[in-house]
């Protein structure tokens, strides 16, 4: 849980690739919002693809990591929501990187507010054809059969499904499934939360319940890379998304 002293802070799909300027640029804002700021919320997909295995992160992870890393040694917590780019992150980053990793949602109480936050790859039910990728590329079986394999060959499997995921990104652009979107959060407001909190959508959006559902407050983040904003929560329940400043 957050505490008072400083800012819930949110941050979308930020899909942070080897080489690139944002690499350092993502690291100099996580840098910047330590002072201001008692807990970050990364909604997943940080990178273009993340396997947590030592093996599989290149130069770029291990810069994020050690940011965030320095993040939490200045006394603010790190959670992490993991997407549909990021693969069992959380044995390897439990403790050092993150205070927190969930696929399933977490919940964040702040300035007299509850928030429900989750990546939001599952909230369209109709996407059956994800959803069956989904549950298949995180079984077991499907692991135990990725680790058998030689390093050249995984990696080349991983290439393969950067390829496969920036192809999907278009689909999110295409649309926003606002119908599913409500009914996922009015089930959340149900449970008694004032807010829902959804990356995934490469989309800013802030829309307020309808009837028949309870009250509350659908906030969409975008994706950071592309807009660099990110979402606060102030002390006094304040909502507000704001630039990153690079």
């Amino acid at each position: 849980m957050s505490g008072p002293r400083g800012d819930l802070v949110f941050v979308g799909d930020v899909h942070l690739g080897e080489g690139e300027p944002a690499v350092g640029e993502f690291c100099r804002f996580v840098e910047a919002i330590a002072p201001s700021t008692s807990r970050l919320v990364l909604a997943g997909d940080l990178f273009e693809v993340w396997i947590g295995r030592p093996e599989m992160e290149g130069p770029h992870h291990r810069a994020v990591a050690a940011a965030l890393a320095g993040l939490r040694r200045r006394g603010v917590s790190v959670a992490y929501l993991e997407g549909n780019r990021d693969y069992g992150i959380a044995p390897l980053h439990l403790g050092s990187t993150l205070d927190t990793c969930s696929d399933l949602g977490l919940v964040e109480r702040h300035g007299g507010k509850s928030f429900f936050a989750v990546h939001g790859d599952l909230v369209n039910e109709d996407d059956r054809l994800y959803r069956a990728w989904r549950a298949i590329s995180r079984s077991r079986a499907a692991w135990t059969l990725f680790h058998a394999l030689p390093s050249r060959t995984r990696l080349r499997i991983v290439d393969a499904l950067k390829d496969r995921l920036a192809r999907t990104n278009l689909a999110y652009r295409k649309g926003f499934p606002e119908d599913a979107v409500r009914r996922f959060a009015a089930a959340r407001f149900r449970e008694g939360h004032d807010a829902v909190v959804l990356g995934h959508f490469h989309v800013e959006k802030e829309l307020e319940a309808q009837p028949p559902s309870p009250p509350g407050r659908i906030l969409v983040l975008p994706e950071w890379k592309g807009s660099r904003r990110h979402l606060r929560v102030g002390a006094d329940g304040a909502i507000a998304f704001a630039e990153s400043g690079f």
